[in-house]
């Protein structure tokens, strides 16, 4: 379930008509926080810490996807916190989903750069829209063409999207379910699994199998997008039943969302425990499996809000460290769910390997932002497991300053080094 976006002056009734979503929860734009307002920074980063090749390859083979939806500046939300943008999400995510993008965002002009970006790194950028017919176009064959090709020409080529997202929430009839079809059907020519483009036409819903407009057009859908906010994993068995008779398991992706600021007390899902400790809904998605094959993969909304929240309502804007996101991938994809193989040093929250583990991390000079970005908590980290032949320097404050540690092999207990460097980590240099 989805916010509502707000309507802008600065929208045209024709872009609405394209862009606007079926959401369900009205938010007052003096609710929205702006960048003014209880933001604080970490310093995403969007370097490499893999090579590029190992990276394409990973994506390159059969794994269970991770994808996110990102709620962009615009007609529903404020500014993100200064200096970060969705091309900064974890490299190994496989599908960025914009949600409530238009052409009247005061960062529109930025956004097919950001997706080149994420592009280089073999990740698709789709948009989430809607199927209302284009003004003055009929209710037939050349109406829904007609609405098929403005969508594709004013909004998916124009900024270079991989793909279209529909938001399906309510159980359409009559004429409106008609010329959803159609629309549906005029943009599977463009996109989809019969379109041979490769680009995505997905189905992003709260609803069950039996949706009218599912039975409809589940042929022309690459991904089913489950909105399993609040639900409990063990939901998902006979949700899935409902969609097996139509997709394949690898196609249904269910999901859950990140607490959005001031959502409580009528949006909040609880979907995550905060302080992040690896546990949470979240988490159990990511290790379900449904009775025959695999699933798809794990989708979050508002991955922007993958931030150290202090709690499951805290209000204040950070810049997100995709913490959760990057753990979840290594659940669904232990080996190589970096992009990295299976080497690297990884650290533990706690003492003999045991809690949280980040992800594999490369050789390289690490800032805090650095490692938040690979699931490593400031003041977290607890033991390490260290590749044979490599060296950790540990330091306790940011940029390599403040006391240091050097490590040359595993170490089960930080509490036992000279000086105590338990939960003491701040930055690292891995050699």
């Amino acid at each position: 379930m989805k916010q509502t976006c707000l309507s802008s002056r600065l929208l045209t009734v024709l872009i609405m008509l394209i862009l606007g979503t079926s959401c369900t929860k009205q938010l007052r734009s003096d609710e929205l926080l702006t960048n003014s307002q209880s933001v604080q920074a970490t310093g995403a980063t969007t370097s490499l810490s893999v090579p590029l090749d190992t990276l394409l390859a990973y994506k390159s083979r059969p794994h269970e996807i991770y994808a996110g939806f990102y709620r962009i500046q615009g007609p529903c939300y404020g500014a993100a916190p200064s200096g970060t943008n969705f091309s900064q999400v974890p490299d190994s995510l496989d599908i960025l989903i914009l949600f409530c993008f238009s052409s009247t965002s005061p960062i529109a002009s930025q956004v097919p750069g950001w997706i080149n970006t994420l592009h280089t790194k073999g990740t698709k950028v789709i948009l989430t829209g809607n199927l209302n017919l284009v003004a003055g176009a009929t209710h037939d064959t050349v109406g829904y063409n007609l609405t098929a090709k403005y969508i594709m020409d004013s909004i998916v080529n124009k900024y270079g999207f991989d793909g279209y997202d529909i938001d399906v929430e309510s159980n359409p009839s009559g004429q409106t379910l008609t010329d959803m079809a159609g629309v549906y059907k005029a943009l599977s020519k463009y996109l989809g699994p019969k379109s041979g483009t490769g680009k995505l036409l997905t189905f992003d819903t709260n609803q069950s199998g039996s949706n009218s407009l599912f039975q409809l057009v589940y042929t022309m859908v690459d991904y089913v997008w489950l909105q399993a906010y609040g639900r409990g994993a063990s939901t998902l068995q006979s949700t899935w039943n409902t969609f097996s008779p139509y997709i394949q398991s690898k196609q249904f992706v269910p999901g859950f969302s990140f607490y959005e600021e001031n959502g409580y007390p009528s949006n909040v899902w609880y979907d995550v425990t905060y302080p992040v400790n690896g546990t949470g809904r979240a988490y159990d998605y990511a290790r379900w499996e449904p009775t025959s094959g695999k699933k798809g993969g794990v989708f979050s909304y508002a991955i922007d809000r993958d931030a150290p929240l202090t709690s499951s309502t805290d209000n204040n804007l950070y810049a997100p460290t995709y913490i959760v996101s990057q753990q979840l991938i290594q659940i669904m994809n232990p080996v190589g769910g970096s992009g990295s193989g299976s080497t690297g040093v990884v650290f533990y929250q706690d003492a003999n390997f045991g809690g949280t583990a980040s992800q594999p991390i490369a050789k390289g000079n690490y800032t805090l932002a650095q490692l938040q970005a690979k699931g490593v908590v400031n003041d977290w980290a607890s033991s390490v497991k260290i590749p044979s032949g490599w060296t950790v320097i540990m330091y306790a404050d940011d940029n390599f300053s403040g006391q240091s540690w050097t490590l040359t092999s595993d170490n089960s207990w930080f509490g036992g080094l000279s000086p105590n460097a338990n939960d003491k980590m701040s930055s690292a240099k891995i050699q």
